[in-house]
């Protein structure tokens, strides 16, 4: 019962609404009876222009309708018909744009008046001058009539016809805001596309606009006497498999041509028979130039005649085929084909570099295993940018700020409103109005942009009605993705203004990422992960991925850039960061040995050395490192990229020894190629910490729960009034000012699909002391101790080892009170036993785990 009375009053109409429904319903009553009155006029019946005798009235409308169609006749003449549907759009207008007519635009309303103005009397003058009258009115009324007919003297037929022309036109524009050079480009691209559509689909026209295969060699004198439907089925001259597949690829258009293509492979089909002496096992060269298709493949072809075959079909379709070289009238019958043939494959197959492993990872996965982007997009007129240019000037004068909107860019997401403050204005009132505006403008949230660097105005960013989707695609197919020649570009987004934003890893050198649950922080992850695949190979960047949550990072498993396996236990995070610190310290003592600065020199110099063919051996090794009886050649190294997907976790259960480690990556590690993406939910004090943020520069910070967690990831506020979904601010190396911009988005199917393609290519080399923990003394941290076989125990040792394995409990002070020694002893006790591997690390709590069993009792 409650609930069908709470449905019968949501159905009820609040009382603007019902004036106005009923407005809408009046205007179309009325306009109907104006149509009927106007269609139904009787000169004889007395109107407002003329008097007659009381008889009856014979227009349908009745006295009223005879004297209103009477007032518009003698007004407007013709025009007078299509006043009823000017009414009615006016009517449904008010009904749907109440919203927008409640914040007057004065200019805007302005402009539409004298638009209308202009537009009636062109047009009712250029009917008065062209048209005959209508009963006895003027074609174009009173109006048209007296205007025309004064400005004729003056100007004469043709400038009054030119002049009039211009105002209905102007008119026209003004009222209701329609280009005419976007009607013009709208009905020439209909009418290019409804000439391809009858070109196609009349079979007439279709047989006399298709292109057919034009021979590029003279045909012999045996070919004169073919059949010229078999002249137009297949090309003559074209006698490879990727010429073959071409004109397979002219001829299969669309499925109503199955006829054409039965002729063009039947065709074939009955050359091949007629040949004599033919078998598949020894296919014979054939003086007209044609290899038959079955004699080149084993299988059956097997593919779809669509509207449009892709070259990648066509590899798929002839992957098998032997290239054979065609031979002409002067080469000798007699040729050995096994020979040819022998050649051929050896010609179609690879060369195995053994320089290096991933010499087949030349080419990068196609762009089609990305979702294509929506072209459906909501652009903002112009005149709605300035009608809320206008709002928002007197929404700010309401609160007692004068300002004007000078510029305006509209992106995918959001709209800057620059504005130029009045002299005496602060930046600081503007900004503690941002929630009164945010409220006053209807909008999720207003951010103000208190410095905008070259410029002396302020932006205020107001979120679209309609979001757009920014799609990995169309980034990636961007120019300045493209054009980029660092293996490290990284696709980020969009900017406001709806420009596509990369950045370079080897410049920043390392990148933090911060944002709440929801805020597409792992999205944004794996975007820039997915672009470094589609620009580098598994020699020029490798990577270490550390993933707490098993989930995010899990998915690349098994590409061949993975240094290690997916880093899912974080007692191994600590381990693979001191490898990564181990590896920087050995690179750096290469790079010096051979002089250079940076790791790009140093691969130079490998390249040109190998490319010399004097190559560089190992300055490092000593005859004891290896079984090799020699020193090996150096090759290039290519870039290590660290991903952490969940730092805070990360430091949580390992402890504050990961955030030494990360702080010597992070301060030494750009020139040896070692990179960190470092991403966290919670950007704390306690994680972000001030060493962590002195040696990343280059943080993103998506939308964040207070102003302190935002001042703690850019130094500043304004991530907490970001609008998630991958709404991010970007502060680049360098700058103190953010990037506003909209995060790209890939969807977990394009993820699955190029680590496929990747997997596709080959398997992973993993390295297993990244995960192992063996370290050297480079990888020490200061006050660690390196393991030694003979550091001499404790002469407590054996006892306090038996003690911490019964009772389970690990700490100093346990052990200090059960033997009644000094704290220094039971300390350097318990560090002995985390060196053996009988208990952990402390945790962030200082707790110990005891990992070793609890003694066997006899």
């Amino acid at each position: 019962m409650d609930s069908t009375l709470s449905t019968s009053e949501s159905t009820k109409l609040t009382g603007t609404q019902r004036l106005l429904e009923a407005g809408l319903i009046f205007t179309s009553i009325f306009s109907i009876y104006l149509i009927i009155s106007l269609l139904s006029f009787d000169p004889a019946d007395p109107g407002w222009s003329q008097t007659a005798y009381h008889t009856s009235v014979n227009n349908s409308g009745g006295a009223i309708g005879a004297y209103l169609s009477d007032i518009f006749f003698f007004a407007f003449g013709s025009i007078a018909y299509f006043l009823p549907f000017i009414f009615a759009a006016l009517g449904w207008l008010v009904f749907q744009k109440i919203h927008v007519l409640l914040e007057v635009d004065f200019f805007t309303l302005g402009l539409k008046f004298i638009g209308f103005v202009m537009f009636i009397i062109g047009i009712t003058s250029i009917a008065s001058m062209n048209f005959d009258d209508v009963y006895e009115f003027s074609a174009g009324g009173v109006v048209g009539d007296y205007i025309s007919l004064s400005l004729l003297p003056y100007l004469n037929f043709p400038g009054c016809s030119l002049l009039f022309l211009l105002l209905t036109c102007s008119g026209f524009v003004l009222v209701t805001g329609v280009s005419w050079l976007t009607m013009i480009d709208f009905i020439g691209e209909k009418a290019i596309t409804s000439a391809l559509y009858l070109r196609d689909s009349i079979p007439v026209i279709k047989d006399k606009f298709s292109s057919s295969p034009t021979p590029t060699q003279q045909e012999s004198e045996t070919d004169e006497d073919v059949n010229s439907v078999d002249e137009k089925s297949h090309t003559k001259a074209k006698t490879s498999t990727d010429k073959l597949s071409k004109s397979v690829e002219a001829v299969a258009i669309d499925d109503s041509d199955d006829d054409l293509a039965e002729k063009l492979f039947g065709s074939i089909e009955r050359h091949e028979s007629s040949q004599q002496g033919v078998t598949k096992a020894e296919p014979v060269i054939e003086d007209d130039g044609f290899v038959a298709i079955d004699d080149l493949i084993d299988d059956d072809i097997e593919f779809s005649i669509n509207d449009d075959i892709s070259e990648q079909e066509l590899d798929v379709v002839f992957s098998d085929v032997e290239k054979v070289d065609v031979a002409d009238d002067d080469i000798n019958e007699q040729a050995n084909f096994d020979k040819q043939s022998s050649n051929a494959e050896t010609a179609t197959k690879p060369a195995v570099v053994e320089e290096s492993p991933f010499e087949r990872y030349k080419g990068m996965p196609t762009i089609d295993l990305l979702d294509k982007p929506n072209r459906t997009k909501n652009p903002i007129s112009q005149e709605e940018l300035d009608q809320v240019s206008r709002l928002v000037e007197a929404k700010l004068l309401d609160y007692g700020v004068i300002a004007e909107v000078v510029d305006v860019f509209p992106g995918p997401v959001i709209t800057r409103f620059e504005i130029d403050l009045a002299p005496g204005v602060k930046v600081s009132k503007i900004t503690n109005l941002s929630k009164d505006l945010a409220r006053a403008l209807s909008a999720a949230s207003v951010r103000v942009v208190e410095v905008i660097p070259g410029k002396s105005v302020i932006g205020l960013e107001i979120p679209n009605k309609h979001r757009e989707m920014v799609k990995l695609s169309e980034v990636i197919e961007s120019d300045v993705f493209t054009s980029s020649k660092s293996a490290l570009t990284m696709v980020l987004g969009k900017d406001i203004a709806g420009d596509p934003i990369v950045a370079d890893l080897a410049k920043m050198p390392h990148l933090l990422v911060a944002g709440t649950t929801g805020s597409g922080k792992s999205v944004v992850v794996n975007v820039m992960i997915v672009s470094m695949l589609y620009k580098s190979t598994p020699d020029e960047v490798r990577f270490i991925m550390i993933d707490p949550k098993m989930l995010e990072l899990s998915v690349y498993e098994g590409i061949p850039h993975l240094l290690s396996e997916v880093v899912t236990d974080m007692k191994d995070a600590a381990n693979a960061l001191r490898w990564c610190v181990g590896e920087m310290e050995r690179r750096y003592k290469l790079m010096s040995a051979l002089g250079v600065r940076n790791l790009t020199g140093f691969n130079q110099k490998i390249s040109a050395a190998i490319a010399e063919g004097n190559p560089i051996v190992d300055p490092l090794w000593k005859p004891g490192d290896s079984m090799l009886e020699s020193a090996p050649q150096l090759e290039r190294l290519p870039s290590i990229v660290v991903v952490v997907d969940e730092f805070a976790d990360m430091i949580m259960i390992v402890g504050k020894k990961v955030e030494e480690l990360i702080a010597r990556i992070a301060q030494k590690a750009r020139a040896a190629g070692i990179h960190l993406i470092l991403a966290t939910q919670r950007p704390s004090v306690d994680v972000i910490t001030g060493l962590i943020k002195a040696n990343i520069p280059t943080r993103m910070a998506l939308t964040v729960q207070s102003r302190i967690d935002s001042r703690t990831i850019l130094d500043q506020q304004g991530a907490e009034q970001l609008l998630g979904n991958g709404d991010m601010l970007f502060l680049p190396q360098g700058t103190s000012v953010p990037l506003r911009a909209q995060g790209a988005f890939v969807d977990d199917h394009e993820v699955h699909a190029v680590v496929n393609d990747w997997k596709a290519r080959g398997k992973p080399r993993y390295i297993e002391e990244i995960l192992s923990g063996a370290g050297t003394e480079d990888t020490l941290l200061p006050g660690e101790v390196a393991e030694s076989e003979d550091q001499e125990m404790d002469v407590l040792y054996d006892e306090a080892l038996a003690f911490v394995t019964e009772s389970r409990r690990a700490s100093i002070s346990g052990v200090q009170r059960k033997f009644r020694i000094g704290y220094n002893r039971a300390a350097r006790i318990i560090e002995q036993m985390e060196a053996s591997g009988v208990v952990s690390s402390p945790g962030h709590n200082g707790n110990r785990e005891v990992l070793a069993p609890p003694p066997v009792k006899d």
